[in-house]
Order: C-alpha cells, then sequence, then structure tokens
C-alpha cells in the first residue's frame, strides 16, 4: 500500500495511507492511444492481482457539463465525475491530441489555473504540454515535447524549457 502526506486540515503532518488519486481532463480530439495506454497503466498498478480492482490508485475523467468527449479517432469518452475540489487529487493529467482544433472550455482553463496555483501537480500528455503553456503554466519550466511538436512549440511558447530528448 502506498504511503503519501495526510492532507489533514489541522496541519499535524501526519502520515496516512491512502490511494494515489488521478484525474484526467480530456481536450476534444485528444488522442485516445495516449490516454487509454496511461489510464491502464494505472489500473494494471493499482491493483494486486490481474482483477481491475482499484486497490492503490483511482482515477476520474472531469468535466464541467458531462457531456462525452470526442478523440482524434471519433471515439468518445463519457466523463466520470464533474468538476470537483482539485486537492482531491494527487494529480490532474491533460491529454492533448490534434492541434488547431476545438479549444479547451474556459471553466477547464480557470480549473487547471487553480489547481496548479492550490500545488497540485498538473501534466500534459501528448500535446496536452501545448494547453499547459498557453494557460501560463509551464513558464520558466523545463518541459519534454514530442519531435513531431517540438518546433512548433517552441515558436509558440518560447518562454517554456522544451526538449524532446528528455
Amino acid at each position: 500500500s502506498m504511503t503519501l502526506p495526510s492532507r489533514n486540515p489541522d496541519g499535524s503532518g501526519a502520515r496516512l495511507k491512502r490511494k494515489l488519486a488521478v484525474a484526467f481532463i480530456l481536450v476534444p480530439n485528444f488522442t485516445l492511444l495516449a490516454f487509454s495506454a496511461f489510464v491502464d497503466t494505472l489500473r494494471l498498478a493499482a491493483d494486486d492481482d490481474d482483477r481491475s480492482r482499484p486497490i492503490q490508485c483511482d482515477w476520474a475523467v472531469l468535466s464541467n457539463d458531462m457531456r462525452p468527449i470526442r478523440s482524434s479517432s471519433g471515439v468518445e469518452i463519457k466523463p466520470t465525475s464533474e468538476l470537483q475540489d482539485a486537492k482531491n487529487f494527487d494529480y490532474i493529467v491533460v491529454v492533448g491530441g490534434v492541434l488547431g482544433g476545438p479549444r479547451l472550455a474556459q471553466e477547464l482553463s480557470q480549473y487547471l489555473r487553480q489547481a496548479a496555483s492550490d500545488g497540485i501537480a498538473v501534466a500534459g500528455i501528448c500535446t496536452g504540454s501545448f494547453v499547459l503553456a498557453q494557460l501560463g503554466l509551464l513558464d520558466q519550466r523545463r518541459c519534454c515535447v514530442s519531435w513531431f511538436h517540438i518546433e512548433e512549440f517552441g515558436h509558440r511558447y518560447p518562454q517554456v524549457r522544451a526538449s524532446s530528448e528528455e
């Protein structure tokens, strides 16, 4: 079982055993493979056997409107939760996809900014790094971007130290 610092409001610093909690925000036209590979890795790591029990980890697909989110392949994913207190999560993962498509809803953008401001770890996979950079969450930070998109990323976000070799 995983031991993580407690989030007790009394600030006692006591440690508790609890599940790792991960939230996903799927950008319209997200890459299904990036999402499915990540969540299936969590599924396998979350159990003690191969029965898909979330013993060590929980995850949720968050939404501002609970409508299905269309992937770049046309397959839609139904969200599992409305937006909730970001402090319920250890990580919030933004799954990007096709560039130049529909943008993230303003409510989701505000949610990500607030989560980062509250100290919640925010990560981007696929072109999720573009979303995080556009929100200013990668300014003066290092990040890894696919070799396929590194040149465009560098032109758009010169304030981010991006590499495709890490």
